[in-house]
């Protein structure tokens, strides 16, 4: 989803440069908020996955010394 976004919010910022009709700023506007929305669903997803990663590693490490001792 978040490639999704990224992408569409750089192609309508393309044709927003290359348009200089009145409609430009609108799209010009509407590629800025999905390029945001983009970079902001990616980061909060690598966010996610490295903190279950990290839950996960503690969870394994715990549960071995448990069972060692």
């Amino acid at each position: 989803m978040s490639a999704t976004l990224l992408m569409s919010g750089l192609y309508m910022l393309y044709q927003a440069g290359s348009n200089k009709s009145l409609d430009a700023a609108t799209i010009l506007i509407g590629g800025a908020v999905c390029f945001t929305v983009g970079v902001m669903t990616l980061t909060s997803a690598v966010r996610s996955i490295l903190w279950h990663r990290k839950m996960l590693r503690h969870a394994i490490a715990k549960d071995y010394w448990t069972s060692v001792h």
